[in-house]
């Protein structure tokens, strides 16, 4: 029993004689903090292809490429001639049909005082009866006609439906133009929304980041997380994330965002490989230890397990001359 004892502790003493020379870091100090970069574009929040509702030919386009304009201001109008010809042909069928009526409205009221007095039978009263009915009805027409002629006559000239910038033109003064064909490009000058295609191994880490900076034309800009969007790109296998800049910036504008995980890594450099298994060694008493990470890959940072403490001593300077084999395994 003696003998066993003393060719352990002989077996024992080369670790110990080795575990003296060798160095140990918290893992807080050796952990980095990965910084993501994605390509992103500040795109307009609105960008409208605006077209006539009624056709016509252009009078007016005062508008220029570049040029910025307010909301409820005339990008464009049409000449308006045989609209308001329409418009002027609507009224006086309204004021036709409404003396009409107002006739029919005198001769009913004569034909019910003839009733009374048994001079006019009942249904020729009945017919003139209808015949108020009908000039009602037409009246009511005649002003839905007005109506839609007043309002194809407001659709001659196109307004702007918000505050933008003129991107392009795509008719000119004189042109004829259909109903829905575009005429012009308008893009909102509002804040602009930035966007990002982030592949979807860094969603995760792009909702967890705590700052974006948009990096372009040697500008940064602090961005705000708005929304991800659940669609994926089948080829890119990404998704649009969306983000809010901190002030105006021009639209277009195209360049990185970029954020820090909020996940430590481990360096490569620390990473070894014992047995066909990747990980590192740490000391557990005077002894140092395997620590399996079966999510490392050579030579690249790996995620450090979320029990692992912050204070775990991870072997620095000898981690190379400890023995192939692992002295002790942990998963």
């Amino acid at each position: 029993m003696t003998s066993l004892r003393f060719l352990a502790l002989c077996a024992l003493l080369p670790l110990a004689a080795q575990a003296a020379e060798l160095t140990t870091r918290p893992l807080s100090e050796l952990a980095v903090y990965p910084v993501y970069r994605v390509n992103a574009t500040a795109n307009a929040l609105d960008e409208a292809q605006l077209g006539m509702a009624v056709s016509g030919r252009i009078k007016t386009l005062p508008v220029r490429v570049g040029e910025t304009v307010k909301r409820g201001s005339t990008l464009l109008a049409l000449d308006d001639r045989e609209h308001r010809i329409e418009r002027d042909r609507a009224k006086a069928q309204v004021a036709l049909v409404a003396s009409q009526l107002r006739l029919a409205e005198s001769q009913l009221a004569q034909n019910r005082a003839l009733a009374k007095r048994e001079f006019l039978s009942a249904d020729a009263l009945r017919v003139k009866e209808t015949e108020l009915a009908v000039r009602k009805n037409e009246l009511a027409a005649t002003r839905q006609q007005l109506a839609a002629a007043e309002l194809a006559l407001s659709r001659t000239s196109l307004t702007a439906p918000f505050d933008g910038v003129v991107k392009s033109r795509l008719a000119s003064v004189g042109d004829y133009v259909s109903p829905g064909a575009p005429v012009l490009v308008l893009a909102a000058t509002a804040t602009p929304e930035v966007r990002a295609s982030v592949p979807v191994s860094q969603i995760a880490s792009v909702r967890a980041a705590k700052a974006w900076v948009l990096d372009a034309a040697g500008l940064e800009v602090p961005l705000a997380l708005q929304r991800v969007s659940p669609l994926v790109d089948r080829v890119a296998q990404a998704q649009d994330v969306i983000f809010a800049p901190s002030g105006p910036m021009p639209i277009g504008l195209a360049g990185e965002v970029r954020w820090q995980g909020e996940r430590p890594m481990l360096p490569p450099a620390y990473v070894q490989k014992r047995d066909g298994v990747f990980g590192v060694y740490v000391m557990t008493g005077d002894a140092p230890v395997f620590r399996a990470l079966p999510e490392a890959q050579q030579g690249r940072p790996v995620l450090v397990p979320t029990d692992w403490p912050a204070t775990l001593p991870v072997v620095d300077e000898g981690r190379f001359q400890i023995g192939l084999k692992p002295v002790g395994a942990m998963q």
